[in-house]
């Protein structure tokens, strides 16, 4: 009898130790010797920039800014969001379309009143266009309805409309852009 409490007790403390132990954490050297140290090197991203003007109006006027490109290199489709102060800018209207394919329809003017218009346009061709740096690719009118000194900045964004820029190969584009802004001057005469 003595001996079976004996073979208990120790069956028990082999199950308690089995579910309690825990192993010491292993040591992971900083620097794996048995693995080659590897340099990748991340290629250029082409991009697209977008530029908008930066105008002064009157309360009351209406006022154009322009949207202009640099490095428009074999496009075939973008698009992306503008936006501002809805406060500050009444939108109007696009005008001056600088693409083929391109056309009010390529514009979401649906919540303009909220300071944001929509774009999205493809070469209709499916070709890709090349334009020179500087070409004006359409301009977007607003009616100056802020206070003087008041200002709305004018910026490109993926909201609502998420980013995406592509060129004739397939690949996709950053797109860096430059905001403009619109600043009130006194009052239209």
């Amino acid at each position: 009898m003595k001996n079976f409490r004996y073979h208990l007790l120790l069956l028990l403390i082999v199950i308690v130790s089995a579910f309690s132990f825990v192993p010491p954490p292993h040591k992971i050297p900083e620097r794996n010797q048995f693995i080659p140290t590897v340099a990748y090197e991340v290629p250029p991203i082409a991009a697209l920039t977008l530029t908008a003007s930066d105008v002064v109006a009157a309360k009351g006027e209406e006022v154009c800014v322009e949207v202009k490109t640099k490095d428009f290199e074999q496009i075939l489709s973008m698009q992306f969001s503008m936006n501002w102060n809805p406060n500050i800018l009444k939108f109007k209207e696009v005008r001056n379309y600088g693409l083929d394919g391109m056309s009010i329809q390529s514009f979401g003017t649906h919540i303009v009143q909220k300071g944001f218009l929509t774009f999205s346009w493809y070469d209709p061709a499916l070709r890709g266009f090349s334009k020179p740096d500087g070409t004006r690719l359409y301009s977007v009118c607003f009616e100056a309805v802020g206070e003087p000194g008041s200002k709305s900045k004018f910026e490109f964004s993926g909201k609502p409309t998420a980013v995406e820029v592509a060129n004739a190969s397939s690949v996709f584009l950053d797109l860096r852009t430059t905001g403009g802004a619109v600043k009130i001057e006194g009052v239209k005469k």
